[in-house]
């Protein structure tokens, strides 16, 4: 798998690629949240990074949206907050999850903003043991709920129970 992995490639979320986002149905009533980041991207708001293959097509996905200081969080400066990050469970532990962060940081580096934060669904040890090898520490618990309108346009509350994870990048690395 190893020189497999020299054949993901990693880019920028292109219009065309929306509906391959919703992976087979399983996250089509994302679709509105998927077209906001889209068009956040080309108003410079968003980065939504796509890892893909020419035989697999889309293997992977993340998104940056950048966030202006949040007091009320004790967070002074921008920042960029990390979701929908996932890669198809057949490509899970060969390096393409690695991949996507690496670029997430080196965005972060090009745009001057030094702290990334994701919430990381606390069931989920797996992930939280990935971003805790990347860097990233749990902050807080985030116990909560999030709202959006689904793709049949209905408005949907979930529960969130999730930690709060943070990566500050090295200041020697932005000179």
């Amino acid at each position: 798998m190893e020189n497999w992995l020299k054949t993901v490639n990693i880019r920028l979320l292109r219009e065309e690629d929306l509906p391959e986002l919703e992976w087979g149905g399983e996250y089509k009533r994302y679709r509105r949240i998927y077209r906001e980041i889209y068009r956040n991207s080309q108003k410079g708001l968003s980065i939504p990074l796509i890892a893909e293959t020419a035989a697999e097509g889309i293997v992977g996905q993340v998104f940056l949206s950048q966030k202006e200081p949040n007091l009320n969080y004790g967070i002074r400066t921008r920042y960029y907050f990390l979701s929908s990050f996932r890669v198809r469970a057949e490509f899970r532990d060969h390096g393409v999850g690695s991949l996507l962060l690496q670029e997430c940081e080196k965005q972060a580096r090009l745009h001057r903003i030094r702290d990334i934060y994701l919430n990381c669904e606390r069931t989920n040890n797996r992930a939280r043991w990935f971003y805790q090898e990347h860097g990233f520490k749990v902050v807080r618990i985030d116990e909560g709920t999030w709202t959006y309108v689904n793709d049949e346009g209905f408005v949907v509350t979930e529960p969130q129970n999730a930690y709060l994870m943070k990566k500050t990048l090295s200041w020697i690395l932005f000179k």
